[in-house]
Protein backbone atom coordinates (compact mmCIF):
# COMPACT_ATOMS: atom_id res chain seq x y z
CA UNK A 1 0.00 0.00 0.00
CA UNK A 2 1.48 3.51 -0.64
CA UNK A 3 1.60 5.88 1.70
CA UNK A 4 0.00 9.56 0.87
CA UNK A 5 2.47 12.56 0.15
CA UNK A 6 0.99 15.83 0.05
CA UNK A 7 2.81 17.38 -3.11
CA UNK A 8 1.34 20.74 -2.16
CA UNK A 9 1.61 22.77 0.81
CA UNK A 10 -1.83 23.91 2.42
CA UNK A 11 -0.59 27.12 1.79
CA UNK A 12 -0.53 26.83 -2.35
CA UNK A 13 -3.96 25.34 -2.01
CA UNK A 14 -6.06 27.68 0.17
CA UNK A 15 -4.50 30.14 -2.55
CA UNK A 16 -5.73 27.61 -5.47
CA UNK A 17 -9.10 27.84 -4.02
CA UNK A 18 -9.24 31.54 -3.26
CA UNK A 19 -8.32 31.98 -6.81
CA UNK A 20 -11.51 30.10 -7.86
CA UNK A 21 -13.87 30.97 -5.42
CA UNK A 22 -13.01 34.47 -4.59
CA UNK A 23 -11.47 35.57 -8.05
CA UNK A 24 -14.55 34.20 -10.38
CA UNK A 25 -12.17 32.41 -12.31
CA UNK A 26 -12.78 28.45 -13.66
CA UNK A 27 -11.63 25.86 -12.27
CA UNK A 28 -9.61 24.78 -15.27
CA UNK A 29 -8.01 28.66 -15.51
CA UNK A 30 -6.38 28.10 -12.43
CA UNK A 31 -5.47 24.82 -12.77
CA UNK A 32 -3.82 25.27 -16.17
CA UNK A 33 -2.63 28.80 -14.65
CA UNK A 34 -0.70 26.79 -11.36
CA UNK A 35 0.17 23.65 -13.13
CA UNK A 36 -2.32 21.03 -10.88
CA UNK A 37 -4.60 18.86 -12.18
CA UNK A 38 -7.86 20.31 -12.74
CA UNK A 39 -9.44 17.06 -11.04
CA UNK A 40 -6.86 17.93 -7.72
CA UNK A 41 -8.78 21.43 -7.72
CA UNK A 42 -11.98 20.37 -7.84
CA UNK A 43 -11.06 17.41 -4.90
CA UNK A 44 -9.63 20.45 -2.74
CA UNK A 45 -12.52 22.65 -3.47
CA UNK A 46 -14.93 19.96 -2.11
CA UNK A 47 -12.83 19.07 0.92
CA UNK A 48 -13.06 23.16 1.47
CA UNK A 49 -16.35 23.39 1.04
CA UNK A 50 -17.18 19.99 3.72
CA UNK A 51 -14.78 21.82 6.18
CA UNK A 52 -16.70 24.75 6.00
CA UNK A 53 -20.17 23.17 7.06
CA UNK A 54 -20.80 22.68 10.74
CA UNK A 55 -22.76 19.13 10.39
CA UNK A 56 -19.59 17.88 7.95
CA UNK A 57 -17.45 18.59 10.81
CA UNK A 58 -19.87 17.16 12.97
CA UNK A 59 -20.08 14.06 11.79
CA UNK A 60 -16.29 13.76 11.19
CA UNK A 61 -15.20 14.45 14.71
CA UNK A 62 -18.19 11.59 15.66
CA UNK A 63 -16.78 9.12 13.01
CA UNK A 64 -13.50 9.64 14.40
CA UNK A 65 -14.55 9.14 18.38
CA UNK A 66 -16.58 6.07 17.41
CA UNK A 67 -13.58 4.43 15.78
CA UNK A 68 -11.19 5.40 18.82
CA UNK A 69 -13.93 3.61 20.63
CA UNK A 70 -13.96 0.41 18.46
CA UNK A 71 -10.57 0.23 18.61
CA UNK A 72 -10.38 0.39 22.42
CA UNK A 73 -13.37 -2.32 22.48
CA UNK A 74 -11.05 -4.85 20.06
CA UNK A 75 -8.45 -4.00 22.82
CA UNK A 76 -10.20 -4.88 25.61
CA UNK A 77 -11.79 -8.06 23.90
CA UNK A 78 -8.43 -9.26 23.38
CA UNK A 79 -7.41 -8.88 26.95
CA UNK A 80 -10.24 -10.55 27.87
CA UNK A 81 -9.38 -13.78 25.89
CA UNK A 82 -5.64 -13.48 27.03
CA UNK A 83 -6.88 -13.18 30.74
CA UNK A 84 -9.19 -16.40 30.32
CA UNK A 85 -6.48 -18.30 29.34
CA UNK A 86 -4.28 -17.38 31.90
CA UNK A 87 -6.85 -18.20 34.33
CA UNK A 88 -7.05 -21.50 32.50
CA UNK A 89 -3.54 -21.99 32.98
CA UNK A 90 -3.08 -21.01 36.30
CA UNK A 91 -6.23 -23.83 36.85
CA UNK A 92 -4.99 -26.28 35.39
CA UNK A 93 -1.28 -25.92 36.72
CA UNK A 94 -2.52 -25.67 40.09
CA UNK A 95 -4.38 -29.03 40.06
CA UNK A 96 -1.63 -31.35 39.13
Amino acid sequence: MSKKTNRYSEEFKADAIRMVLEGNRSIYSVSKDLGVNSQTLTNWIKEHKQQQDPDHVRIQDLERQLKAEKRRTAELEEAVVILKKATALFLETNRK
